[in-house]
């Protein structure tokens, strides 16, 4: 087995240009206008949890899971956190060579957790409030 001098100095050349070029950029580097996100409780408030199951037999070709969800009804959500609804376009077979498109809204999760944080901090800043009332109280007698 031969072994290309020239081939192999060419693919690390290649790859060192590669490397060299590539740029790390952090997330505060590529957002601009950030604000701290106010009022999360109203919101998280608003939203509606629920569980369901899927109506797989009348959409079989979704193969949506089985079982008990927990989740929310995204046209609900829609009223509360728009930005958080995300549409999907659910291609399937419907016959012999043709294909159909059915569009779904669903909340994407991972867009409601900075409302969640922010909301547990608004929290935990009224529980502490509480307490100081508590103490002030305690102390006044």
């Amino acid at each position: 087995m031969k072994i290309y001098i020239p081939f192999i100095l060419f693919l690390l050349i290649v790859l060192s240009a590669f490397c060299a070029s590539a740029q790390t950029l952090s997330d505060a580097q590529i957002k601009t206008n950030a604000a701290p996100v106010t009022n999360s409780l109203s919101y998280i408030n608003r939203l509606q949890p629920v569980t369901y199951q899927y109506n797989r037999s009348e959409y079989k070709q979704l193969n949506l899971p089985t079982g008990t969800q927990f989740g929310f009804i995204a046209n609900d959500a829609k009223l509360v956190v728009p930005s958080a609804i995300t549409t999907h376009n659910n291609w399937y077979t419907a016959g012999k060579g043709s294909q159909r498109a059915l569009t779904t809204t669903e909340v994407d999760f991972q867009k409601l957790v900075p409302l969640l944080v922010g909301a547990v901090k608004e929290q935990q800043a009224q529980i502490e409030q509480l307490r100081a009332e508590i103490d002030q109280l305690k102390n006044s007698k």
